[in-house]
């Protein structure tokens, strides 16, 4: 069976940022600098999605241009910020505005160490993330953004970690963004808990949520075929140590290939309508013949958000954290 996937596709954006004051060869060389390190973190295993760079940003309509490019591309989960050299902040001021993705700044130097016995002004002009860094950090508080801070050298493992936690974080916001949920019935009765505002989810945390009516389900569920079943009972046998009276020739056997008829039914509905997350609930079967128990332990460990009895938050936050955690 398919397993959803996070990370295939994605992408962190490496935008550092300088000024026209330093000349073509000096954002030369900050511009194959930043490829570098984009490339070292690209390389690192802690980190699971590609990290690509673009054009070192100083000016302030390129940058607003470059985040919502960023906005809108799908692959792009979120923005790591790096400057190399001093880079006059109000101008990002557009931009950091108009970004709606993860934004991650990179406290680093290019180079780990300091020459001391070479070092002149045009070292200290080009290498200025000590001055650039700062003067950027204080806008982001200024503009009271909510981001995440990674203070050491680009090449040090704990660095990559660190980013490697954010990108996470990042991919799972960027899965709530595009999830969508399906609730075959609604709430168990009378119950508080799995209740909500499932507007105002949508409009902080991105998902929407939908019930549709069981039939549709058991409608989904009638079209399989029986080879289908046939199929993923073997599979069961293969996978699972079975209870006598479920195997082959145990009296209980057609219960287990009606699980195998819901699950592959279920699948079928939630693969059609792009659904990455699901609730049902034991007052609202309709004609199905029993809850899909071993149809939503096998869709969870697929990747799935579930919520027993209605409880789409529960779902919601299943998906994001598999998301996470892929």
């Amino acid at each position: 069976m398919a397993q959803l996937t996070t990370f295939a596709g994605r992408e962190i954006w490496f935008v550092t940022g300088s000024q026209h004051l330093y000349g073509p060869e000096a954002l030369g060389q900050v511009a194959e600098h930043a490829r570098r390190v984009a490339e070292r973190l690209d390389a690192a295993e802690a980190v699971p999605v590609k990290v690509r760079v673009v054009e070192v940003q100083t000016g302030p309509d390129s940058i607003r241009r470059l985040m919502l490019d960023a906005n809108s591309d799908d692959n792009c989960v979120g923005i790591i910020a790096w400057m190399h050299t001093f880079s006059p902040a109000k101008m990002w001021i557009p931009g950091l505005g108009a970004l709606q993705k993860p934004l991650l700044h990179l406290h680093t130097q290019f180079y780990r160490d300091l020459p001391w016995a070479s070092i002149d002004m045009d070292f200290m002009n080009l290498h200025q993330s000590a001055h650039g860094d700062r003067e950027f950090g204080f806008m982001e508080t200024r503009l009271g953004l909510r981001r995440a801070t990674v203070v050491g050298h680009w090449e040090d493992s704990s660095v990559h970690e660190r980013i490697g936690v954010w990108v996470r974080a990042a991919a799972g916001w960027n899965a709530a963004q595009h999830l969508k949920i399906a609730r075959f019935g609604d709430n168990m009765r009378e119950v508080a808990v799995t209740e909500g505002d499932k507007v105002e989810a949508q409009i902080r945390w991105g998902f929407s949520v939908n019930t549709y009516p069981v039939n549709e389900l058991v409608a989904a569920v009638a079209e399989v075929a029986d080879s289908e079943i046939d199929a993923l009972t073997a599979e069961y046998d293969d996978t699972y140590q079975m209870a006598e009276a479920l195997r082959i020739s145990g009296d209980r056997r057609g219960e287990l290939r009606e699980a195998a008829r819901i699950e592959l039914g279920l699948r079928s509905f939630l693969t059609a309508g792009g659904f990455e997350a699901f609730t049902d609930s034991f007052e609202d079967l309709g004609t199905l013949a029993q809850l899909p128990g071993i149809a939503v332990q096998r869709l969870m460990a697929d990747g799935y958000g579930f919520g027993a009895e209605g409880d789409w938050k529960s779902s919601a936050l299943v998906r994001i954290m598999k998301a996470t955690a892929e």
